[in-house]
């Protein structure tokens, strides 16, 4: 499914700008409509804004060609595009540059669990899948972003700044 800490800093930053400017956001997840509905509960992301990719083959990601996403024509084996697709230094950059607040508050600790469940989808090659971002006005793309690794997402300062513009 989206990442956690993006769902919370939306819900927290973003939600309320675009609800008063008229913008509509979709999120689209890897899962099943069941996990939809529990990362719906547990962030409080309106569940009329997401879409499930329940495919095995996580057509919605392989449409728009994130990472991982893509399979080999002559066998429609998943092409993993290494370790580094996972966890890269723009991983480790994207989180200090974040800070580990939003993260910690979902994951919690021993004494104090936070609100993330893992919630994997049915294969495991959909958990090695990217997620990019995009925003439209119309058929006008005004942000697109493939996430390079886990975490290294754009952020919701530059959403919010394109999806606002005018």
């Amino acid at each position: 499914m989206f990442c956690w800490e993006r769902a919370v800093e939306l819900k927290r930053d973003a939600l309320p700008a675009f609800k008063e400017n008229g913008v509509r956001l979709i999120v689209v997840g890897i899962g099943s409509v069941e996990s939809g509905q529990t990362f719906s509960e547990r962030t409080g992301l309106p569940m009329d804004m997401l879409l499930v990719d329940e495919s095995e083959e996580t057509e919605a990601y392989k449409s728009i060609g994130t990472r991982n996403s893509q399979r080999d024509p002559s066998n429609n084996k998943q092409i993993f595009e290494g370790v580094e697709s996972m966890w890269s230094s723009k991983t480790t950059e994207a989180i200090e540059a974040r800070g580990r607040d939003d993260l910690n508050a979902i994951t919690g600790n021993l004494f104090k669990p936070g609100i993330y469940k893992p919630m994997m989808p049915s294969t495991v090659e959909g958990t090695l899948v990217q997620g990019a971002s995009f925003v439209f006005k119309g058929k006008e793309v005004l942000l697109e972003h493939y996430d390079a690794s886990s975490g290294a997402h754009v952020s919701v300062d530059e959403l919010l700044e394109a999806a606002l513009s005018k």
